[in-house]
């Protein structure tokens, strides 16, 4: 189970105790075992590419699913200092749960099932598709400068527990979506850096495929062509953002002829129009909205994904 040469010592313990130093590994990622470890004194800690994971404090049992269900383990675990370790192997565990009384089974075996369920939920991925929560990811990273595309992946993978594959798969969309160019580094490595193409486009992609995820259509594409005109004009207003009602249609109409009330009612129902509290026949004109709508529709296609 272990590798290397701990210190042990025979104190007329029932179980065996270990002393190791720091950074020694106690269990590898992958690797089953037949013995659980107690935590009498030190710490341990739960590491994957040189990046901790979690503290492992005296008093802490490891390797328990792994003896009772065989299940590898999902980590390496070392000494973050030089610990104190007692090994519990299974013919000291049958001996202790021959004498243990019948609420400690009950106990034990619920602790075990509570174990085996947040491993399950540590690996399981906490999304349901992988483009749209890559997409999002990257919106809550947009800058106006390259990424490092590795950093960025890692990250990416880590939190959402994605696969490699599917990751790869997400990123190669967003390319083809034209989302993010990908550019040599400083010292000339092909695709070293990632660039978020228009990063606020990303917040309205993100939009977009939840709403597909839903199967419902995403507001600003389901705009008939005369409301798609009247946007338009509406995005060359810079001066009055207060009509009302009748006001706003006459200046719609300019452009539209055949606009009608029911353009107007329809952008308060999107919000591109709000009521004023004082006078709900004014309405303002939600310039941040506007944009947003204006910026989907001029990236229809990218945000489509359409050729």
């Amino acid at each position: 189970m272990i590798s290397g040469n701990p210190v042990t010592s025979d104190l007329n313990f029932p179980f065996e105790r270990f002393t190791v130093q720091a950074g020694f590994v106690v269990f590898k990622k992958g690797q089953k075992t037949s013995e659980m470890l107690f935590v009498e004194e030190g710490l341990l800690e739960a590491f994957d590419d040189n990046q901790i994971l979690k503290s492992i404090p005296q008093g802490s049992l490891i390797g328990v699913t792994s003896v009772m269900d065989g299940t590898p383990f999902a980590y390496h675990i070392r000494a973050g200092k030089d610990s104190t370790l007692v090994k519990i192997d299974q013919k000291c565990l049958g001996a202790v749960l021959k004498a243990a009384p019948a609420w400690m089974l009950a106990t034990i075996n619920s602790i075990v099932k509570d174990m085996q369920q947040l491993k399950q939920a540590a690996v399981k991925p906490n999304y349901k598709n992988s483009l749209e929560s890559f997409a999002k990811f990257l919106a809550l990273r947009a800058e106006n400068k390259p990424l490092d595309t590795a950093t960025v992946v890692k990250e990416y993978m880590w939190q959402s527990r994605a696969s490699k594959d599917e990751t790869a798969k997400a990123l190669k969309e967003l390319i083809r979506r034209q989302f993010v160019k990908l550019k040599p580094g400083a010292d000339g490595k092909p695709n070293a850096q990632m660039l978020l193409v228009k990063p606020k486009l990303f917040h309205i992609l993100v939009d977009y495929l939840r709403s597909e995820r839903h199967g419902e259509t995403y507001p600003p594409f389901g705009l008939s062509p005369r409301e798609r005109s009247c946007l338009e004009f509406l995005g060359l207003e810079d001066s009055l953002f207060t009509r009302s009602r009748k006001d706003w249609l006459k200046y719609l109409q300019l452009a539209t002829p055949k606009a009608d009330i029911i353009v107007i009612i329809r952008f308060v129902e999107l919000g591109i129009f709000s009521e004023l509290s004082e006078d709900s026949e004014k309405l303002f004109l939600e310039t941040e909205m506007l944009d947003r709508y204006l910026s989907a529709l001029h990236a229809e296609h990218n945000i489509r994904g359409l050729s």
